[in-house]
């Protein structure tokens, strides 16, 4: 018995910490928009690097095709986040 009640307070307390962090992580007023505009535009040239690498050394197509629409979805977020910036 003592058993069933540490498994059950150990499976309690995981789950009251995960709706913590869940609800913490979607709180809008903890994202630094500066670091967030500067980690786009980095990973978006890496992108950029990675993708004209695999190009030049003609790797797969599914590899290429890969980075390509990872590069566009990054461009795409950059762009909506450099336009709500220079709304404020």
């Amino acid at each position: 018995m003592p058993e069933a009640l540490a498994v059950f307070f150990i499976l309690a307390v995981s789950v009251i910490v995960f709706a913590a962090a869940w609800l913490r992580g979607r709180d809008l007023s903890l994202i630094n928009a500066d670091y967030e505009l500067q980690r786009l535009r980095h990973h978006e040239a890496w992108l950029r690097l990675r993708l004209e690498l695999a190009e030049r050394e003609q790797w797969s197509d599914d590899m290429i095709a890969g980075i390509a629409d990872e590069h566009h979805r990054t461009s795409l977020q950059l762009a909506r986040a450099v336009g709500s910036s220079h709304l404020r």
